[in-house]
């Protein structure tokens, strides 16, 4: 009797969610209907997922902790990801993964075991072939995920594309390196790799199409976008790129070694010896690793310490040589920097004078630490510091009124120069769609006394194409913001679709070529116009000319050998 209830129970829900969705009142409805139940059957296994809503209302699935490779742990830790293998069953696919380890999240969302990504799609009827966005999440190489309180989908879901985003491994598990066969690097590159290939394979069992995949970064999330341009591993695997405030042809310090051994001795564990360090890393808790890697923040500003590795496996060469030679993927490129970027994140120093007293005495001494670019130099009539400091703040000392000089040295060393020179490498190639971000809302990322935001800051774009639940307030339809939020989620959506971005305002976007550099200057009117801050970019050419650019990376004799060594443990 009790069956026979349940039966019936079962007959009138699912007949009564029918006339819902009939009259427009139920999950789904209308011509953008998702398949139900929304389970997808991929060559891995089964995959079921949930109904969610855009912010305004209108459906789209989700499946969400789909695991990619295997959890890197145990004696899997400083190594290249596995391929995660078939499944029995159906996968519950309703919850997000875990995220990777850092700090400044929940602990309860923090797991080694992180290599998951999600995939939101409208419909997940096979014959769609819908545009496919691959979200890589930006936050140093040491913070960041997936998980829909860093990376929401719903504004981007207000379009007709399929979003994929991805967790890949961070700090030392993703980047530890002993320039040795047993721990060549770029792990973290490998697990996007990885993620990328899983999207190849299974992205038209989602409704997208695999020939018209689109990777999207922001801060180091572009770094990676541009690496993969470089690396002739990921190849074929995307046909655009967007890369948000970063790039890889940036001048910025490696060492990923000298990190490594300063991470064992502060662990106590073998400095030198490959094989004796990763054994004894192996053995920490990630907790202690991420602890300690986290200790060595300064003066409340942010760097990038742990970044790629030039192991001639999944990078041949430095970035800049490569787009220079132009053996990089040769696909339309839109990127672009926000109009204060890092300018005001000194501003947490304004009232600590001696520390600025010190900064001005001693400038050279910290030049190197703060912009991570390399100013010795064998020609000591050069004086690299010294050329920095008098073109950005003359002879004066550094204080709460000359902030913004100093902060905007911050923005030019790791971000904005970066992007410059990818423009000047790339457009000779192909079509570069080159923005400035301009638009200042009510959030930000370096605020005054009041709570209110100063300048147009680092990330501050990101904020309206992709929910991120951790900002104080969120942009909804009724927000005098909204107008923003159609206008990114436009230039994105439309760059996807065929790798030009859709007119703003009746004004056509030209590209950045071989003849000329043009400039979007994205705010409530938009322009178009020449580069900005010419004479600042001059300056970092002129100190770092391209056949003269440092960088810790091997040279290629050496990144020879180390894949000689890499390749020979396959055999």
């Amino acid at each position: 009797m009790l069956r026979s209830h349940s039966r019936m129970e079962s007959f009138l829900l699912v007949n009564l969610l029918f006339i819902l969705s009939c009259c427009g009142f139920g999950l789904v409805s209308g011509q953008n209907r998702p398949n139900w139940p929304p389970i997808v059957e991929t060559n891995l296994g089964t995959i079921r997922g949930f109904i969610m809503r855009t912010d305004k209302g209108s459906p789209f699935i989700a499946f969400r902790g789909i695991r990619y490779a295997e959890a890197p742990i145990g004696e899997k830790r400083f190594k290249a990801p596995i391929a995660i293998k078939s499944w029995a069953g159906e996968l519950d696919a309703t919850q997000d993964g875990f995220m990777c380890p850092q700090t400044g999240k929940p602990a309860h969302l923090i797991s080694e075991d992180c290599l998951f990504l999600n995939v939101y799609s409208k419909n997940t009827t096979t014959t769609v072939n819908r545009p496919v966005i691959v979200y890589l999440h930006g936050g140093a190489n040491v913070y960041g995920g997936s998980h829909s309180l860093e990376a929401g989908p719903e504004y981007l879901m207000e379009s007709d594309i399929v979003l994929v985003t991805m967790n890949f491994r961070l700090g030392a598990f993703g980047y530890l390196s002993t320039r040795t066969k047993e721990a060549p690097g770029n792990f973290g590159y490998l697990d996007q790799l990885m993620a990328l290939q899983w999207v190849h394979d299974h992205i038209s069992r989602f409704g997208g199409n695999p020939h018209s995949v689109t990777i999207i970064g922001m801060s180091a999330g572009a770094m990676a976008v541009t690496l993969h341009m470089a690396s002739p591993l990921s190849q074929g695997l995307f046909h655009r790129a967007v890369a948000m405030s970063g790039s890889a042809t940036s001048e910025h310090l490696i060492d990923n070694l000298y990190w490594a051994q300063k991470l064992a001795h502060q662990t106590s564990c073998p400095r030198f010896n490959a094989v004796d360090m990763l054994e004894c890393l192996r053995k920490l808790p990630w907790e202690q690793i991420v602890s300690v890697c986290d200790s060595w923040q300064f003066y409340n500003l942010l760097d990038m310490k742990w970044n790629y590795e030039v192991d001639g496996y999944f990078l041949k060469k430095r970035p800049a040589e490569l787009f220079a030679e132009g053996n990089f993927s040769k696909i339309p490129i839109l990127t672009g920097i926000t109009k204060d970027e890092f300018t005001f994140m000194i501003s947490s120093q304004e009232n600590n004078t001696g520390f600025l007293n010190d900064v001005s005495l001693n400038f050279e001494k910290y030049a190197q630490e703060f912009f991570m670019h390399n100013f010795t130099d064998n020609n000591p009539k050069a004086k690299k510091a010294e050329k920095v400091r008098n073109f950005y703040l003359g002879n004066k000392t550094i204080a709460e009124q000359n902030l913004s000089n100093f902060g905007e040295i911050f923005s030019d060393t790791l971000i904005s120069h970066g992007v410059h020179r990818l423009v000047e490498l790339a457009r000779k190639w192909v079509d570069v769609y080159y923005y400035r971000f301009d638009f200042q809302g009510n959030s930000g990322a370096y605020t005054n006394w009041q709570g209110k935001p100063r300048g147009v800051n680092h990330g501050d774009d990101l904020q309206y194409f992709m929910k991120r639940q951790k900002l104080k307030r969120h942009i909804n339809q009724n927000d005098s913001e909204w107008f923003m939020v159609e206008r990114m989620v436009g230039l994105v959506s439309s760059f996807a679709e065929d790798g030009s971005p859709q007119n703003i305002d009746g004004i056509k976007w030209l590209p950045s070529n071989k003849f000329a550099v043009n400039t979007m200057y994205i705010d409530e009117k938009v322009t178009l116009g020449s580069e900005p801050y010419a004479d600042r970019f001059h300056l970092w050419d002129t100190l770092y000319p391209l056949s003269k650019s440092g960088n810790s990376a091997l040279s290629s004799g050496i990144s020879l050998m180390v894949a000689l060594i890499f390749l020979c443990q396959f055999f």
